[in-house]
This record gives C-alpha cells, sequence and structure tokens, in this order.
C-alpha cells in the first residue's frame, strides 16, 4: 500500500513539472540580415532585452513602435470633438427625441465608418513601414505572461502581407527570457 501511495505522489510531482511544448508552423525562414520590426508589449527594460536579443541574432531592427501606426487624425473622422456634442430642446421634448435619435446615428455611422476602412488602413499602414522604413518583415511577440509559462509570435511578410511564421511556445521552467526569444530566432532563422 505504501508503494502504491509513492508511486502516485511521485507521478503526480511529475506531472506537475512543468515542461517546454513548442508549436510552431513556418512558411520560410527569416534570414540573417532581414531588416525586421518587432513588437512586443511590455516596459522599456523587456524591449531592450528582446531588441538585443534580435540584434544578436544578426537582423537589422529597425526603431518602431506599434503606435507608429497611427494617429488621431488617422483614427477620427472627426476632427473636431466639440462639433460632435448637441444640444437638446428643453422645452420641446418631441424635437429633442429627434435631434437625440439623429446625433445617435451620426456616431453610430462613424463608427461603422471606422471599422469599415480599419482593414485597409491596417494594410496601407504595414505598406508604408515597407517602403519608408524598408522593413521586409513584422514580427509580433507575446512575452508579457513568459514567466507564467505562456509565449506566442507571428511574423507577417510585407512583400506579399503573407503570415509566414506563428509560434506558441510554453515556457519550461529552465527558461528564462534570453533563452525564450533565442529558441523564437532560432527557429524564424532555421525555417524547420
Amino acid at each position: 500500500m505504501k508503494r502504491i501511495y509513492a508511486l502516485l505522489i511521485v507521478s503526480f510531482v511529475l506531472s506537475a513539472c512543468r515542461s517546454a511544448t513548442n508549436n510552431y508552423v513556418i512558411r520560410e525562414a527569416i534570414p540573417k540580415n532581414s531588416n525586421i520590426a518587432v513588437l512586443v508589449e511590455g516596459d522599456n527594460d523587456l524591449k531592450n532585452a528582446v531588441f538585443m536579443e534580435f540584434m544578436k541574432g544578426g537582423y537589422e531592427v529597425k526603431a518602431f513602435n506599434a503606435t507608429d501606426f497611427y494617429t488621431t487624425d488617422d483614427v477620427l473622422d472627426v476632427k473636431s470633438l466639440k462639433k460632435t456634442a448637441f444640444v437638446t430642446n428643453l422645452f420641446d421634448p418631441k424635437n429633442s427625441q429627434r435631434q437625440v435619435a439623429v446625433a445617435d446615428k451620426v456616431f453610430e455611422n462613424i463608427y461603422k465608418l471606422h471599422l469599415f476602412n480599419f482593414e485597409n488602413l491596417k494594410a496601407e499602414m504595414l505598406q508604408s513601414l515597407k517602403t519608408r522604413l524598408g522593413i521586409r518583415y513584422v514580427v509580433l511577440l507575446s512575452l508579457s505572461r513568459w514567466d507564467a509559462g505562456y509565449t506566442w509570435a507571428r511574423a507577417i511578410k510585407l512583400d506579399n502581407m503573407q503570415l509566414v511564421f506563428v509560434q506558441n511556445y510554453h515556457v519550461a521552467r529552465k527558461d528564462d527570457l534570453k533563452s525564450v526569444v533565442a529558441q523564437m530566432i532560432e527557429i524564424m532563422q532555421k525555417g524547420k
């Protein structure tokens, strides 16, 4: 009976240990010396650590932030937010309700127009990265929870706007941020 309990405890402990599982699909390798933009969420220390690993990996990392994609003029069709305010007539409730309904419809149309144009705007901005900055690949990384055990990466080739690399990496206990990013870079460069 003691052996059974010992075996159960050992099997529970072994199953509780976290090991790295690496799931990825890659259409083509992203060669060294490629001009890339790396987008990663996090504080500056995290970003700098990631950028350094890509530079050590032989990539030409362009200075770029996710906020460089747009300005408020690109997002808002209304240039002056004061013009979106409306006044209701307190003395004429029927007219007031109609004014509110018209204003709501205007706001709804602005929102729908923004959503309709979003995909086109995104494609135009990615193409401008290619032409203005000479970026060939955009690499998107989620490393904010790397110490909790999960990360992912994606790469878009701007020549044809194709997704060429996708990776889900469940971090092992032995991993640190440097090893996680280095492993992603290794797979990107090898192509398999």
